[in-house]
């Protein structure tokens, strides 16, 4: 079964600085995840690239066998994903 949101080896981050480094992530549908950590340690800075409000240095986002990493913030929102800080 595909997840419905996957992450494979996504590395992100800011200008120069990369916070992220091959993240891999899989939640299928029904399922509650949940990011904790503390201050710095880079949970929006996944949320923000998951959502393609940060450019991804490497990895890809998916959702299902659909690849979003190149599909803009607008188009992900549409097909039903939210980052809300």
């Amino acid at each position: 079964m595909n997840a419905l949101l996957q992450t494979e080896n996504l590395t992100s981050g800011y200008g120069s600085t990369t916070v992220l480094r091959d993240v891999n992530l899989a939640v299928q549908a029904g399922e509650v995840t949940c990011l904790l950590g503390r201050n710095g340690v880079g949970k929006s800075t996944l949320l923000k690239s998951v959502m393609g409000l940060l450019p991804l240095q490497a990895g890809r986002v998916l959702s299902g066998d659909t690849e979003l990493s190149a599909v803009p913030p607008y188009r992900r929102a549409r097909a039903g994903f939210a980052y809300v800080p």
